[in-house]
């Protein structure tokens, strides 16, 4: 039997039997408080409303004298949590948004970068064609491949040009494919030839220097690429 129904003062009883009542309703509307904000908060948040209703209802425990105080506690911490638990979504969805902002500035650079290397790879190769004609450039990328009989095609295609730069160019390219071979005995002949044609050519010995110079390079790239020939 309730201790309340033994007081004498029959107006206490009613007293403590609607507090009673009040108090429950008060606890339902807590909970329903409580579960709005939950909903509210989202799933990431959650957690901060319970963490924060458990600290809001212990404060009213200790400082409030009965269930409103406790009440007013968990709705206050209840709602700071869910407060807390959106910034913290909101914070993170900004810093996933900096991030996604920061690997596209990242990734349009490099493409950009990529883009005007290959544009200046592009302008250089297409100076060189100019420079020297497109079949002797076509016949010194044959020359590192170590395809000599394709070398030596177009760089006589590359003498046909009408271009003394071309024309020069041409002699060179077989100058290197000679040394490339060891084929003294051409070598023997295009480099008077070369004396003759180029006039920063002073000597036999001058010309089959700047071969060899040249013919390292050639080889050097050979070796980066992992390219071998057979003679």
């Amino acid at each position: 039997m309730p201790r309340y129904v033994n007081l004498k003062n029959t107006g206490q009883a009613q007293v403590r039997c609607a507090s009673k009542r009040h108090k429950g309703l008060l606890k339902t509307t807590i909970y329903f408080v409580i579960w709005i904000l939950f909903v509210a908060a989202g799933i990431d948040a959650r957690a901060d409303v319970f963490e924060g209703a458990a600290v809001g209802g212990f404060m009213g425990l200790v400082l409030g004298d009965d269930i409103d105080d406790v009440a007013a506690g968990v709705v206050v911490g209840a709602g700071v949590g869910a407060v807390s638990g959106s910034m913290k979504k909101k914070e993170a969805e900004k810093r996933a948004q900096q991030q996604r902002a920061q690997e596209q500035k990242q990734l349009q650079q490099q493409t950009a970068t990529a883009q005007k290397a290959a544009s200046d790879q592009q302008a250089q190769e297409q100076a060189l064609i100019r420079a020297v004609g497109e079949d002797n450039y076509r016949g010194l990328l044959a020359l590192v491949d170590c395809e000599h009989q394709r070398a030596e095609a177009l760089a006589n295609a590359g003498a046909a040009s009408s271009n003394s730069n071309h024309q020069l160019a041409s002699l060179w390219l077989k100058a290197l494919i000679a040394n490339d071979l060891k084929q003294q005995d051409r070598t023997a002949v295009l480099y008077p030839q070369l004396v003759s044609a180029d006039a920063d050519i002073d000597t036999e010995q001058q010309a089959s220097l700047e071969t060899d110079k040249v013919l390292m390079d050639v080889r050097q790239e050979r070796r980066a690429r992992g390219i071998a020939c057979k003679f």
